[in-house]
């Protein structure tokens, strides 16, 4: 059995946290040519199988290796849960067109700033919102078609989709 010891306390995506046939892996964690290797960065867990109390005396006619039951679980967590960033007035973001209805687009928010999002938010472009001159002539699916990535900045949250936007 592999000793407690080599496994590293923390680790960054790729590094090698010990064999396959000495670990089960665990959350965090894949399986790369024998090895397992860490797919997060975070803190290193070793938790060990629950023992199943006393089993019969039997003969062992040959040798054999623990099934992946028996063996200890190597994992990895996050060192700590990320805060959630909320799109405000005035951020810049970077949003993936949802889909087209005659006077907006639907979009999905991925990135404020430089954060990227782990939740979708859900935004509008209106029609008088894409450009500064002649509001009245833009044509939503002139200028958009889903799938787009956009840049976009942020002009108003609403909460509901009742409240109104100025």
């Amino acid at each position: 059995m592999a000793s407690d010891s080599k496994v590293p306390t923390t680790a960054v995506p790729g590094t090698p946290l010990g064999l396959a046939i000495h670990y089960h892996a665990g959350h965090g964690t894949h399986i790369h040519e024998g090895q397992i290797v860490s797919s997060l960065l975070g803190r290193v867990t070793v938790t060990q199988a629950p023992s199943k109390g006393p089993a019969p005396l039997k003969r062992l006619t040959k040798i054999t290796s623990r099934t992946a039951e028996e063996l200890p679980t190597i994992s990895v967590a996050r060192h700590e849960r990320r805060r959630e960033v909320l799109p405000d007035v005035g951020n810049v973001v970077l949003c993936r067109v949802v889909r087209l209805v005659p006077k907006q687009a639907i979009v999905s928010i991925q990135q404020v700033g430089s954060t990227v999002l782990d939740t979708e938010w859900q935004g509008v472009i209106r029609a008088q919102d894409v450009r500064a001159t002649e509001k009245d002539k833009v044509k939503i699916y002139e200028s958009f078609k889903p799938g787009d990535a956009v840049r976009a900045q942020v002009v108003c949250f609403r909460r509901l989709s009742a409240e109104p936007c100025n």
